[in-house]
């Protein structure tokens, strides 16, 4: 057997797999019994006296052979040993390669296949409601008045299949010796219905609930059939004394499924059987109906080849798995272990509390934040359901969008295991933000709240929140306790941009096309751009008739991001030069990245956890090097320190406003303001004075050490120009070799340009 099967048994027992065999058995007796019964009923009438029957097809000789000829076989479906024990090697792969499987067949001439026999779907179901059954405890406590029997079913699809045998598979079960006096009472199967819109979900529930009320009250054991324990009242969940979980399809299981339906010697070709059927992740997807499709093959071999079609169509329809990502780097890696974990949970080997369950995702739009989310599970294999503030806003007032919220997470709570992926999770707002909205917000959040509260409690819900602002979210959202992990999904870097678009283009290794070129220039755009400029230059081709050429891609990406002109990048270069050297020569750590693009230059900093009056002086002369070396080099500044709220002199006068008013760094005193709500201009002179101060000394002494270390500023402009790109470790060769002396390969500094440092 291969490693698949070894992995995990289909049987946790030798008693789960005997029950499973004669429950199924007793299912095909209970249809020949049926077709014995309907035949019985129309077998004397003519076609002319049948006309108008519901069952007349029972009188069409064809089914009346098959009828007979069923009849005939031996009940428990064994004809005698395979054919292939007297064949050779070659006569079996010969067999194989026409999909014909002789270790199923006693007579090759003969097909094995019952045409009177449970739905397929039907015997998947029962068997799979055997492998939970470990041992005859478990199943004398089913029958226990006054317990409830947990299933839980994701699939909405099954768990109809598993309503509509459960009554014959429980009956069967409850006749089995030894029978305990519990097993005599009466017994009832619900199911709480498909997971739909939010009206309808809020009736269904109820009456479901209602149903095992009703049941329990006349004193009869209840199996409550469902997606998620959630569905359960509090008083019903008291009362739950076992629970099952859906082991989900398996190829173990088709092997099973095909013994009984397809085989007439219990035997398979296993091995081969193995090797066409596809992955057990793959078959979770699938549903009973795609179960009977494949199973109306003809033959093991047929069946499995056809489930192996029936998956790779259903692939093509999903979304992407992490397989496919591109571009992120390590910020797949939490997603992957999540995955891991979701895995080893669905099979048994891990605890749900003791999984990562949650993810809040943040990062620059367009970084691929919903894209990770259909691509987890795309991998899982599970459902997605998503909502945003967008989403549940539309519905109306405070109430409709709370009911609307709610609605989202029972729907992703019905389906379990499932992702419940939440955008927008900025705009939910922060409560103490000052605003006169602030009453409404706090309904808002307060219900987003209660509802990742209730979602930690369903097992098999992984939530997924995404924004663009961290900053901005409610701190009660992002505290320890309600996401697992804060997962920073940034901008793509040069490897990732050409990831992107490789994938995108889908080219060959020995592609001519040079993407590095076309990389450089979307260096700080979020991978949907890069996906973007890959569609238009295949539409361009298309347009052309012609195979994509350099000229596509280059007329897709001027588009978005023309070239800049050489004296343009040069300035860039050099003011973000000066940002670099400003830190490399501070007690600031190490920036994390700095680039050059299409729209600007960007330094990203290393993250500080917390301020002194040292680094924050040491950021603030950060912010203003960019302008200070424009000056120095270039001998003017341009606007390009002040465009927008996010410039460097914007966020160097917020941080001197902070340093001053809200974290007395200054002469301002103890007295605590918001500096984040105040107008400059409305501030008191003095005040505004002592910001200014800040400003200029910071300017003055950043101005001093770019001009002593003058050469260094050139040469990191030189390093952005001819790389675009300086990462972390490049900027930590660039500082050693800065302060052992060198500017370039086997060169040295001139000794009348000592380093300085503040």
């Amino acid at each position: 057997m291969t490693e698949l099967l070894n992995q995990r048994p289909l049987f946790p027992s030798v008693f789960s797999a005997d029950l499973a065999r004669s429950t199924v058995a007793a299912l095909r007796e209970s249809a020949l019994s049926e077709w014995r019964s309907n035949a019985e009923r129309f077998y004397d009438y003519g076609d002319e006296e049948a006309d108008g029957e519901a069952s007349i097809d029972l009188l069409q000789p064809p089914l009346r052979q098959v009828f007979e000829d069923d009849m005939r076989r031996s009940p428990d479906g064994f004809e005698g040993p395979p054919a292939a024990e007297t064949m050779t090697a070659a006569e079996i792969e010969r067999c194989f390669a026409v999909g014909d499987d002789p270790w199923a067949c006693a007579d090759l001439e003969l097909s094995p296949l019952w045409q009177i026999n449970p739905r397929p779907a039907a015997v998947l179901g029962t068997i799979l409601m055997c492998a939970m059954v470990e041992d005859e405890q478990a199943l004398a406590k089913i029958f226990r008045p006054g317990c409830i029997t947990l299933t839980l079913c994701p699939s909405g699809q099954m768990r109809s299949q598993l309503e509509s045998v459960a009554t014959e598979v429980l009956s069967h079960w409850q006749g089995r010796p030894p029978c305990p006096s519990s097993q005599q009472a009466a017994h009832h199967v619900y199911e709480s219905g498909p997971s739909i819109v939010a009206s309808d979900q809020k009736r269904s529930v109820p009456k479901f609930r209602q149903a095992i009320d009703k049941s329990l009250m006349r004193h009869v054991p209840v199996v409550a059939l469902c997606g998620a324990k959630s569905q359960l009242s509090p008083e019903q969940e008291s009362l739950v004394h076992q629970t099952f979980r859906w082991p989900g399809i398996s190829p173990a299981a088709v092997l099973e499924v095909l013994r009984c339906t397809h085989s007439n010697t219990r035997h398979l070709a296993e091995d081969e059987l193995l090797r066409r059927l596809p992955d057990a992740a793959a078959l979770r997807r699938l549903e009973p109906l795609q179960v009977a499709a494949a199973f109306e093959e003809t033959t093991t071999l047929r069946v499995a080849d056809r489930l192996s079609q029936i998956t790779a169509a259903q692939r093509g329809g999903l979304s992407i798995t992490l397989e496919a990502v591109q571009g992120l780097g390590g910020a797949v890696r939490p997603l992957e272990q999540m995955l891991a974990d979701l895995t080893d949970w669905r099979e048994g080997r891990a605890v749900w509390s003791e999984v990562t369950r949650s993810i809040l995702m943040f990062g620059p739009p367009g970084t691929g934040k919903t894209m990770l989310a259909h691509a987890l599970a795309g991998s899982a294999g599970i459902p997605i359901v998503a909502t945003s503030y967008s989403d549940c806003q539309r519905h109306g007032h405070q109430g409709d969008m709370l009911a609307a919220l709610s609605a989202a997470f029972e729907r992703a709570a019905q389906q379990a295991p499932s992702v419940l992926f939440i955008d927008e999770i900025d705009s939910f707002s922060d409560r103490s933000s000052g605003k006169q909205s602030d009453g409404y917000l706090r309904g808002v959040v307060n219900g987003l709240l209660e509802q990742i509260s209730h979602a930690a409690q369903v097992e098999g819900l992984v939530l997924l929140g995404a924004t663009n602002h961290l900053q901005d979210v409610d701190a009660a959202i992002t505290r320890s306790g309600r996401f697992d992990v804060k997962l920073e999904i940034p901008l793509p870097n040069r490897a990732g941009l050409l990831g992107i678009l490789a994938a995108k283009l889908k080219l060959e290794k020995d592609s001519e096309l040079d993407l590095r070129a076309i990389a450089d220039r979307l260096l700080g755009e979020p991978g949907a751009t890069a996906e973007a400029i890959a569609r238009d230059a295949l539409g361009r081709a298309r347009a052309e008739r012609a195979a994509l050429a350099q000229r596509h891609l280059e007329a897709a990406v001027d588009e978005i991001a023309p070239p800049l002109e050489p004296a343009l990048l040069h300035r860039i270069a050099v003011h973000e030069a000066g940002h670099l050297l400003a830190a490399l020569l501070s007690p600031l750590p190490t920036p994390v990245r700095a680039w050059l693009t299409a729209r600007g230059g960007h330094v990203e900093p290393t993250y500080l956890p917390m301020l002194t009056p040292m680094l924050a002086e040491a950021k603030l002369r950060m912010c203003l090097a960019g302008r200070a070396a424009e000056t120095l080099v270039l001998d003017e500044v341009s606007n390009g320190a002040g465009i927008g709220q996010t410039s460097d002199l914007a966020q160097a006068t917020m941080l001197a406003a902070q340093m001053e008013l809200n974290w007395s760094f200054g002469d301002a005193g103890l007295a605590w303001q918001d500096a984040n709500q105040l107008n400059f201009q409305m501030l008191p002179i003095r005040t505004q004075q002592r910001i200014e101060a800040h400003l200029h000394a910071a300017d003055t002494a950043v101005r001093t050490l770019l001009r002593e270390n003058l050469h260094a500023l050139k040469f990191i402009a030189a390093e952005l120009i001819l790389k675009r790109e300086l990462t972390l470790e490049d900027l930590k060769r660039i500082s050693k070799r800065l302060f052992s002396g060198a500017t370039n390969e086997g060169a040295r500094a001139p000794s009348e340009y000592p380093l300085t440092r503040l």
